[in-house]
């Protein structure tokens, strides 16, 4: 059986919902629920449409220190090349093989679009819009069909959709409405007969805008831009999913995290699914215009997401003067913080450090400095514990500025947290992605720290007790182990963990069951080092 044939689209039994995904079959953890070899839209960011493949979205590590990192961990990224279409020089591609399957699907409905000499560049939702027109005029007979599967979901997809839209947010509206029509003029005003192709236009935009997820590489951090597919995204939002989102550049994929019986409805989560109830529920309804009803917010913020390790009311006074000061920094956000219930000043010093640490994550941009600043913030205050949001992004960001800069043994340090102490109090499957990412970043980083280079730190640890060559294998081990559960053997991450794991063993007279027992007696020497890990030692 396909994948695509173990579920159907019906109507969603959550109050105010429209369709939803629902398993036909029973599903275990870690089965592909649904499989798509390319999500029908998918959008570069503006600023990845250079450096990465436009058909298979794998990313050349441009700046040199990253470059030179990304291929001492054989990592695509480092030895990837992107040139750019000779045509519009607006976009690029890993190989002749990409380019040419991009232009015979979409790319040449675009290219004279996109590459007229000083026109912006445009936002990925034009862009897609534009060659779903393309596609749409050239063959109308064969692509309505296509159309009609993505003008089918909301808001374009129920008669008072867009009218809602309006209602509930103007902006968002008028922004549907401008782009499409946008999208519609670039293609040339086309006219196709019996169809209206401008309003079409309007309601693929909104479609795709009001449904994308967000595409990024399992191997590092990056966000590459935009997908859209009508099946994938028939999955309705839940903060307790059964299933996950895994990208596999160009493969997109549902992969079940629990065990899901045939006729229950299959939940991704839209936007994390961690943070407190506040900010879930706040995004979820400024960028997807619902209130989230699931299991999990109907009991409000009482969850472990939401709780501190002390009373707000006992932030320590030396915090007092920065909380007031950031209150008045962000005082249009922090209702978006704010929880109900003890004294009211009190509550707005604690949403007011939330907010500036949101900030921090937020900003694409921000410094390695900025992020531990952050970090120290929360820790300092001992209201977060480390597992608390915003903490884990925080970290996973921090993570990925030290890779960026070269900093071994402090990515070291921070992964074995993450992977020892953080993550697994968040997502309790062992092959969840983010474990399975940090985890390799990890055994990545030890690898190179066992090498010459590092060999007075090697020797350090080792009169402490962690013999990281046998840490190593035991973070080699357990990606290898779990990698089949989310991302497969036969993807861009899955080829990487598997040709690792045959080089490395294949150089090894000892039986894997024996390296396993010797990890065994060394691990709580690392679990220790985890723990005493502190953001002042960072």
């Amino acid at each position: 059986m396909d994948a695509d044939e173990g579920v159907e689209v019906k109507q969603s039994r959550i109050p105010g919902a429209g369709k939803g995904l629902f398993a036909r079959r029973a599903f275990s953890p870690g089965d592909t629920i649904v499989a798509v070899d390319r999500p029908l839209v998918t959008e570069l960011e503006i600023d990845r449409m250079l450096d990465t493949c436009s058909w298979c979205c794998q990313r050349e590590a441009t700046n040199p220190t990253e470059r030179t990192m990304a291929a001492s961990m054989g990592l695509p990224s480092g030895s990837t090349k992107i040139k750019s279409c000779t045509g519009c020089q607006r976009v690029g591609y890993c190989s002749k093989a990409c380019q040419a399957k991009a232009w015979k699907r979409e790319h040449k409905y675009e290219c004279k679009i996109i590459g007229v000499k000083d026109r912006p560049d445009l936002p990925p939702g034009v862009r897609g819009a534009i060659k779903i027109l393309g596609c749409l005029k050239a063959d109308p007979d064969s692509e309505i069909v296509r159309v009609h599967k993505i003008l089918n979901l909301w808001p374009a997809g129920d008669p008072k959709g867009l009218d809602e839209v309006s209602t509930r947010d103007k902006k968002k509206f008028d922004d549907f409405q401008l782009l499409g029509h946008a999208a519609w003029h670039y293609c040339g005003n086309p006219k196709i007969d019996g169809l209206d192709p401008q309003s079409i236009s309007i309601g693929l935009l909104s479609n795709i805008m009001n449904n994308a997820f967000n595409l990024s590489s399992p191997l590092d951090s990056v966000n590459l831009g935009i997908g859209f597919d009508p099946l994938i995204c028939s999955a309705n939002h839940s903060c307790d999913p059964n299933a996950s989102l895994a990208f596999n550049q160009p493969r997109q994929e549902i992969r079940a995290l629990k065990t899901i019986k045939a006729g229950e409805e299959i939940f991704i989560q839209y936007v994390e699914a961690t943070d407190p109830f506040n900010v879930r529920q706040v995004e979820l309804k400024d960028t997807y215009l619902f209130t989230c009803q699931c299991s999990k917010c109907k009991k409000g913020a009482s969850q472990e997401t939401d709780r501190f390790l002390k009373q707000p009311e006992e932030l320590g006074p030396e915090h007092h003067k920065l909380a007031d000061k950031l209150a008045s920094k962000h005082e249009s956000r922090l209702s978006k913080f704010m929880v109900p219930g003890g004294d009211v000043e009190a509550q707005r010093r604690v949403a007011a450090m939330q907010a500036e640490a949101y900030s921090v994550l937020e900003n694409e941009q921000t410094a390695l400095d900025e992020v531990r600043e952050a970090i120290q913030m929360c820790i300092s205050s001992k209201l977060w514990s480390w597992a608390r949001q915003p903490i884990p992004q925080l970290c996973r960001r921090l993570l990925a500025l030290y890779i960026e800069s070269g900093s071994i043994y402090q990515t070291f340090r921070l992964g074995i947290k993450l992977h020892v102490e953080i993550l697994p109090a968040l997502y309790p499957q062992e092959f969840y992605p983010d474990r399975l990412i940090n985890a390799w970043v990890v055994s990545t980083v030890i690898n190179v720290l066992c090498g010459a280079a590092h060999e007075e730190l090697y020797q350090e640890l080792a009169q402490g007790g962690l013999d990281l060559r046998l840490i190593y294998f035991g973070f080699l081990f357990y990606v290898h182990e779990h990698t089949p559960l989310m991302f497969g053997p036969n993807t861009p991450f899955g080829r990487v963990i598997d040709s690792t794991y045959r080089q490395i063993m294949a150089g090894v007279s000892i039986p894997e069951a024996d390296i396993k027992e010797k990890i065994q007696a060394t691990w709580p020497s690392l679990e220790a080092l985890a723990h005493n890990v502190t953001i002042s030692s960072l």
